[in-house]
């Protein structure tokens, strides 16, 4: 074959393989594997994420801090740092969180996966980090600081993975937190004892440890106090410099509650504290032997379950079922349950009114889950179509390809017979 055949076979394999699309090249880079999150798995993140992130939804984080990780920084705000005194001396991720807890809880609540790939279970919630500590020592006037401003910030849920000596103050600060229709949600403690402070507190979701098994952790305080229970065993996070490690302890269990709270919260965002409390505690697996809606002070209503809290109606009663004097805890409605108390329909007239819809056309009533799965839909719908367009286009550029190859074989041949002839003559 000639040198000039040979050149124009070349550039026409350049050309086809710059007319393919880029998920056809070789060398394309694997993504990168996150690291294996159990609890992810065992809370069915796959399918909770099909109906909400928690986009929308600020976490109030009252701990050592946030370190701007490649996992936390997307969804990282300011926040304040209450360590040194009553008045925030900053905003609490300017300086290293030295203590890390800060860090693992963000990742636990609202990672990315674009650092270490960890992911939160409600990874697009945002993260206000509220400093009341650097590396020892939880001052309950500081921690009190530190949950007022959080409050001032309209956030949806208060996450406390900490424990501290009972004061007036803080119970107020938490009332106050409570009464602006925020979730408070604490770690039960890791003594095996008695609940702690201020998970202790009337209205607080007091939170419990339980291993991969559903098994509850030896070492989980315990008491009438404990609300639910959530993953704490073996929990891989990162610390302050991004090194990957596990945990154990109800810190963690309270960073799943907190963040199924916020999923819920997304996903209904006209539902009270007390409703989103509600249905948490409604729909929890039952373990220790507990069933129906009863309690035990070992599990308290069972394992969170955010899945089946997604899927649940609105609880028909609005206020804080674990303060006392609240209406009884009811079954979790389907989410397609009509309302317990329809309205009656405004007169309208004969002339103006349009036909009612029938049954089998009455929109559903949880609007906001059939939006959700229909924007899944149509990101699925979409992803199809991009790639089916991705093999058009590869099929159309190797018939263009193949098509001028043809074409310049074939003015070869002409001009070689012309050639001949001119030889002959």
């Amino acid at each position: 074959m000639s040198r000039r055949w040979t050149s124009l076979l070349g550039a026409c394999a350049v050309v086809s393989l710059a007319a393919l699309p880029p998920s056809a090249y070789a060398d394309d880079p694997a993504p990168v594997k996150p690291a294996v999150q159990w609890p992810l798995t065992y809370l069915k993140a796959d399918q909770v994420w099909q109906l909400t992130k928690g986009s929308g939804v600020t976490v109030g984080l009252v701990d050592s801090g946030v370190s701007p990780l490649g996992d936390t920084r997307a969804n990282l705000l300011s926040g304040a740092d209450f360590s040194e005194g009553a008045t925030s001396s900053g905003i609490a991720h300017i300086d290293t969180d030295t203590d890390s807890h800060g860090t693992t809880m963000a990742v636990l609540i609202a990672g990315t996966g674009g650092g270490a790939g960890l992911r939160g279970l409600a990874p697009e919630a945002k993260i206000l980090p509220v400093r009341m500590q650097k590396q020892t020592g939880e001052d309950p006037v500081k921690i009190t600081d530190a949950v007022k401003f959080a409050t001032a910030q309209h956030v949806k849920v208060i996450n406390m993975s900490l424990g501290t000596a009972p004061t007036p103050e803080l119970a107020a600060a938490v009332k106050a937190a409570q009464d602006a229709d925020i979730v408070v949600v604490a770690a039960a403690g890791n003594g095996g004892g008695k609940v702690i402070t201020p998970a202790s507190y009337p209205g607080v979701v007091a939170v419990g440890a339980v291993d991969s098994t559903g098994t509850r952790w030896a070492s989980s305080s315990y008491g009438p106090q404990v609300a639910l229970m959530g993953p704490g065993v073996e929990i891989p996070v990162e610390n302050a410099d991004g090194v990957p490690k596990t945990v154990r302890g109800t810190s963690n269990a309270t960073a799943y509650v907190t963040a199924s709270a916020a999923l819920v919260r997304a996903l209904h965002p006209d539902w009270t504290a007390g409703q989103t409390i509600r249905v948490l505690l409604a729909t929890a697996t039952k373990a220790g032997g507990a069933s129906g809606l009863t309690r035990n002070d070992q599990y308290g209503y069972g394992i969170v379950n955010p899945l089946a809290a997604l899927n649940a109606g609105a609880p028909v009663a609005k206020d804080n079922p674990l303060v006392a004097g609240a209406a009884a805890l009811a079954a979790a409605l389907p989410a397609n349950a009509p309302s317990a108390s329809p309205s009656t329909p405004a007169p309208v007239s004969s002339s103006s009114a349009s036909p009612a819809p029938t049954p089998s056309t009455a929109p559903p009533t949880n609007t906001q889950a059939v939006e959700n799965a229909a924007k899944a839909a149509a990101t699925e719908k979409s992803g199809l179509l991009s790639s089916r367009r991705n093999k058009i286009l590869a099929a159309c550029a190797g018939v263009a390809v193949l098509g001028f190859l043809l074409l310049l074989l074939n003015r070869g041949l002409k001009r070689r017979e012309l050639r001949r002839n001119r030889a002959w003559h």
